[in-house]
């Protein structure tokens, strides 16, 4: 550990009887362990029936810091190890998993999946995690104030009312033999501010982000005592055309009374009223209900700057597209939820169509569908399961179950267990019934196990055969979602003068309806990836 020289600190469990139904019990135990690291020069620091989630030593290793969790209730908790088994609670809350030295992960990313299954009511209570720093010797050692008698508290705050109220960083200063709490720092309002390192013991100054839908992310000084900031760093935005497009988070219900939210992105300069050719990009999530949806939602933020990638969608606007990207739910009983995939993907998409027309965003004439991976799978089946689109862009899918016969996503049934769902859910089967045109790319490198890139030849092969629009590009030496500048160069290019062609402007259909498309030249697609270099 850290001060102790040549000493180790072990953590380890073994079980004992008395547990519930008559299970062993699990003890989980820290031993401080010293050369020459024998038996005999084990001694134990603490032992505990809860399950240990993390230790944290101070530098000089006279207090740790542990993190348990219990029947469903979180503790952290300092024991100096001078004075035996008395433990300090810094807090505990039930409903909360007790986490160490920057575990959380509840990061305020957009809350795309919502962070962890923490209950719903002290999720909002969030006491921050142990501020962590390196050790002299070492390691990650915890904070502790000049007088050794504090440590700090980090973490970021929430409101149930996320679509009001931006999350808040926050750092408190918690008396270690009392539990007294003072607060030393807490973000703005009107963007988003976390404290990324203090820059003193005392925490008086430190490293603050900060960042707004307008403004970069940057790092700023600040004299948490007095409030005087100094910019730290200048960075750029270089994509101010990106920054600029028009944003709203709309939120949509279908027939059964289900509520989702749809990310809405428009063009910079968008005009109330106009509406626009449009492009449903989407990922389909499993939930047991409406309330564990819901929980999905929690970590949004909407003083977040918004980042582009290299493959974000939301590029379209520029092209004059309305881009709509949301994570459609599909709620069903534990264990059988898919049963009801097709029924809610169906009105999932339906009731975004209506909430946006309603809006006066979209032309309902003129829509697309899009995804990559389960959103590429769930892509195609939008288009052979309902008549809503034109087009169509699916990367990286698999579009017949029975090749993933052993479970797929959240899916633990096997093929022969669920074998009416597996058919159901596989788009293949029912290529007849394909309407739009469908633009299919797939990387011949591709080693996620899910999407053998079989599966889009076979479906290239079969939509050919059944006359339809369709396309298939299949990129060499990339993986699971591509990444090299010519393949990403080549797939805008194509994506767009496809969208244009079928969706923005389409014209009458030429007598040959079926499409194909080898890759870019240095590199023709095999007929079959396995005969690929």
């Amino acid at each position: 550990g850290a001060g102790s020289g040549a000493a180790l600190a072990v953590a380890d469990a073994d079980s004992a009887g008395g547990g519930e139904g008559g299970a062993p019990r699990r003890k989980d135990r820290l031993y401080q362990w010293t050369a020459p690291y024998t038996a005999a020069s084990q001694k134990v620091l603490l032992e505990s029936d809860a399950r240990v989630a993390g230790v944290l030593f101070s530098d000089d290793a006279k207090v740790v810091f542990v993190a348990e969790n219990a029947r469903g209730t979180g503790h952290v908790y300092a024991r100096y190890l001078d004075e035996g088994g008395k433990r300090h609670t810094l807090w505990r809350l039930r409903g909360l998993r007790a986490r160490l030295g920057g575990q959380d992960d509840d990061a305020p990313d957009g809350g795309r999946r919502g962070g962890t299954g923490d209950d719903s009511l002290t999720f909002y209570q969030n006491p921050g995690d142990v501020v962590a720093r390196a050790g002299r010797l070492g390691g990650r050692v915890a904070m502790l104030s000049p007088d050794g008698r504090s440590t700090y508290l980090t973490g970021v705050r929430y409101t149930k009312v996320w679509q009001d109220s931006a999350p808040r960083g926050f750092v408190d200063r918690v008396e270690i033999r009392t539990g007294k709490k003072t607060r030393l720092f807490e973000g703005a309002a009107d963007a988003f501010e976390t404290v990324a390192a203090p820059l003193d013991d005392g925490f008086g100054r430190a490293v603050v982000t900060r960042e707004s839908p307008t403004a970069v992310p940057d790092a700023y000084a600040r004299d948490l005592r007095s409030g005087q900031v100094t910019k730290l760093t200048a960075n750029t935005d270089h994509t101010p055309e990106f920054t600029r497009m028009v944003r709203k988070r709309v939120t949509v219900t279908r027939a059964d009374g289900t509520r989702f939210l749809v990310r809405l992105t428009l063009p910079a300069g968008y005009t109330a009223g106009t509406r626009l050719p449009a492009m449903l990009w989407f990922y389909p999530y499993e939930y047991t209900d409406q309330a564990a949806y819901d929980r999905a939602l929690r970590t949004q933020n909407i003083n977040q700057f918004p980042a582009a990638g290299p493959r974000t969608i939301e590029y379209l606007a520029t092209q004059g597209y309305a881009v709509a990207n949301f994570d459609p739910p599909i709620l069903g009983a534990r264990g059988r939820i898919n049963d009801n995939y097709v029924g809610d993907l169906r009105n999932d998409l339906y009731a975004v169509i209506e909430e946006l027309d309603r809006g006066g965003y979209v032309d309902r004439t003129r829509l697309a569908v899009g995804g990559h991976s389960y959103g590429a799978f769930s892509t195609v089946n939008a288009m052979v399961h309902t008549p809503f689109f034109k087009a169509g862009i699916a990367g990286d899918g698999m579009y017949n179950r029975t090749l993933t016969p052993n479970g797929f996503q959240s899916e633990r049934r096997d093929f022969w267990e669920a074998q009416k769902t597996y058919v159901d859910m596989s788009p293949f089967f029912q290529a007849d019934k394909l309407t739009g045109a469908l633009l299919m790319y797939h990387s011949i490198e591709d080693q996620n196990t899910g999407t053998d890139p079989i599966s889009s030849v076979r479906m290239m092969h079969a939509l050919e055969a059944l006359g339809k629009t369709a396309a298939l590009y299949m990129y060499p030496y990339e993986d699971h979602g591509p990444a090299t500048s010519e393949t990403l160069l080549d797939q805008w290019a194509r994506w767009v003068a496809w969208l244009d062609s079928h969706v923005k402007s389409p014209a009458p259909a030429p007598d040959g309806k079926s499409v194909t498309a080898a890759a870019p030249e240095a590199a023709p697609a095999p007929a079959d990836p396995a005969a690929a270099p």
